[in-house]
């Protein structure tokens, strides 16, 4: 599977959901996309871009 963890962050706006499950309490599925979706995609969002140990991983990933 392709990484959009860019995409989430940039273009889908992911970081605007403030995880109120509101989507969980009106879907007539009674799908808990906020637990099960929405808060690892911010996760893993969080974890990509903005956390200083992963990026000074990559850094010193590119130079080996």
């Amino acid at each position: 599977t392709e990484n959009r963890t860019e995409e989430l962050k940039d273009l889908f706006g992911i970081g605007y959901c403030n995880i109120t499950k509101c989507c969980t309490k009106v879907c007539p599925e009674s799908i808990t996309i906020t637990d099960n979706a929405i808060i690892p995609l911010k996760e893993r969002v969080v974890d990509e871009h903005y956390d200083p140990v992963q990026k000074f991983l990559k850094i010193f990933r590119r130079k080996a």
